[in-house]
């Protein structure tokens, strides 16, 4: 077997949010939400926005920060290892 992991494409990322499920977790998310979509905490969120881990994911707008769902989990599932 190859090491190289298959990339999820825009249309798997985004297949699962129908119905309640797109209700629950909108396309914008709190940093809180995505912690909850991905069973983590909202600390372990915000930690890896203050590693550039989320980078090209979010925007920070005062105090706020709002996240692209489908951008977060491309980075998540298809980007870089991280150490």
């Amino acid at each position: 077997m190859s090491g190289k992991k298959p990339n999820l494409d825009p249309s798997e990322i985004a297949r699962p949010f129908v119905g309640e499920l797109a209700e629950r977790f909108p396309p914008i998310l709190s940093p809180g939400q995505l912690a909850e979509l991905l069973g983590k905490s909202p600390k372990t969120v915000y930690e890896w926005l203050a590693r550039g881990r989320l980078d090209g994911a979010f925007r920070k707008r005062g105090k706020h920060v709002l996240l692209w769902r489908d951008r977060a989990l491309d980075i998540l599932f298809n980007g870089k290892e991280w150490n």
